[in-house]
């Protein structure tokens, strides 16, 4: 309280003694004689501003700066957990795409082979069932061969007989003609 009486004081004096020789120009704030006064209200107004400004607006202003440095680094972390979940998903995802060509792979393999042994399976088939029907087929051309065979023989030996017949009276058996044929 005793530096602000000192500082009034100080500051009146001088413009008392210079307010002496003036006299008014028509503005009161160029007035010398009414700088004390001036001056006097100057730091009162600033004084109480200081003290609003001290007391109720920086502690306000921390609390809201506190709060946003709070939430801001609330969000950053919920960022940077989402970005780590989000990366552990897309790995997840990552892996089950690998293993899944893999087993697709796999499956594709597996009905490829399948199909080979299936195809192969029936080619055995057809080429047994074609065999059975070649040997069933020279079978009965042996039969036939044999059946013809022995039709030629007996109508050479017939033919033979009538021929034969005609220039011979008689005739030799069936066997020895057959014998001589052959």
């Amino acid at each position: 309280m005793k530096q602000i009486i000192n500082i009034v004081l100080f500051t009146t004096a001088p413009s008392v003694v210079l307010a002496e020789d003036q006299q008014s120009a028509g503005l009161p704030q160029m007035d010398i004689s009414t700088f004390p006064s001036q001056i006097f209200w100057l730091i009162i107004t600033f004084g109480i501003l200081y003290i609003f400004m001290w007391k109720f607006v920086i502690p306000n202003l921390r609390v809201t700066i506190e709060e946003r440095t709070d939430k801001i680094s609330n969000d950053i972390n919920e960022a940077e957990k989402l970005k780590s979940q989000s990366e552990d998903i897309l790995n997840k995802y990552e892996s089950k795409m690998i293993t899944t060509n893999q087993e697709s792979a796999e499956i594709v393999a597996k009905s490829k082979k399948r199909s080979d042994s299936h195809i192969d399976q029936i080619k055995k088939d057809h080429k047994r069932k074609i065999k059975k029907m070649i040997d069933e087929s020279k079978q009965r051309i042996a039969e036939q061969e044999k059946k013809a065979h022995a039709e030629i023989e007996a109508a050479t030996l017939e033919t033979i007989r009538s021929i034969a017949g005609k220039f011979i009276n008689k005739l030799p058996p069936d066997d020895k003609i057959i014998k001589k044929l052959n």
